[in-house]
């Protein structure tokens, strides 16, 4: 069981258990199809995954990476120096596009369906994003969240709490 004392890194964590989940999802459905044969319009697996796919990815693009780096990665690099917190930041900037070409592929795909070129596109790009955002939470659940919950006081919990909240309705 992983534990942080503060609660806004807590559901951080839950979210990249939540992200790791869906991964290990897409990496499993893409591996049992050919990257030359789109999956049918009428699906009941594929609809699903879509709509949890475009969701998450969304989600990180938009929430979450935003509230690391305006919130988190600032403090970070006063209290440990900015090594880290830059080297996620390039994660981020390198896994962002991946993620929104995949949810504009995927959101697409529910509105109609794929078709040869967009599914081979579809296919890669989600391989690709399994690999990049995998690593990228690995990363941060073994270092970098839990250095932050050593260092923030107490106290910072719950503006940070409000901060994300606010981010998270826009």
């Amino acid at each position: 069981m992983f534990y942080l004392r503060l609660p806004i890194l807590q559901t951080l964590h839950e979210e990249h258990m939540s992200v790791l989940a869906l991964l290990e999802r897409l990496e499993t459905y893409l591996g049992k199809r050919d990257a030359g044969s789109p999956p049918s319009a009428g699906d009941g697996e594929t609809a699903a995954l879509l709509g949890d796919l475009v969701a998450s990815m969304e989600g990180e693009i938009s929430h979450h990476y935003s509230f690391e780096e305006q919130h988190l990665f600032p403090r970070f690099m006063e209290l440990a120096g900015p090594g880290i917190p830059m080297m996620l930041k390039d994660e981020h900037d390198s896994i962002r596009p991946v993620a929104k070409r995949l949810a504009d592929l995927g959101r697409a795909a529910q509105a109609g369906a794929f078709d040869a070129a967009t599914w081979k596109e579809f296919h890669e790009l989600g391989l690709e994003m399994v690999e990049r955002e995998v690593f990228h939470v690995q990363k941060e659940e073994m270092g970098f969240l839990p250095a932050l919950d050593q260092m923030l006081p107490p106290d910072a919990g719950p503006a940070l709490a409000d901060a994300y909240a606010a981010l998270k309705k826009g």
